[in-house]
């Protein structure tokens, strides 16, 4: 494999910091799997749920999380979600 350097605005880096853990993957392998979905075109009209979903799930298999803590980590965020956007914008 080979390596590139990125230069990220802190904000982007800890979205994609937060991204990458709710996947329970490291920034590493959450930007490179964003890299091979482009390149092999996931994003497009032949990918199918089961092939986007494939590294999400080896995260979660590699993370030792239980299926109730990873069902509790949803949960979790999709509160702390659907809080922030029910605050009102100052």
């Amino acid at each position: 494999m080979s390596s590139v350097t990125l230069s990220l605005r802190p904000d982007t880096e800890r979205k994609l910091r937060e991204k990458a853990g709710t996947a329970g993957m490291t920034l590493e392998d959450f930007l490179r799997q964003l890299a091979e979905q482009a390149v092999n075109g996931m994003a497009g009209s032949g990918a199918t749920f089961d092939r986007i979903l494939a590294p999400v799930r080896e995260g979660f298999a590699e993370s030792g999380l239980s299926e109730d803590e990873v069902v509790a980590e949803f949960k979790a965020a999709r509160t702390e979600v659907w809080e922030a956007a029910r605050k009102p914008k100052s």
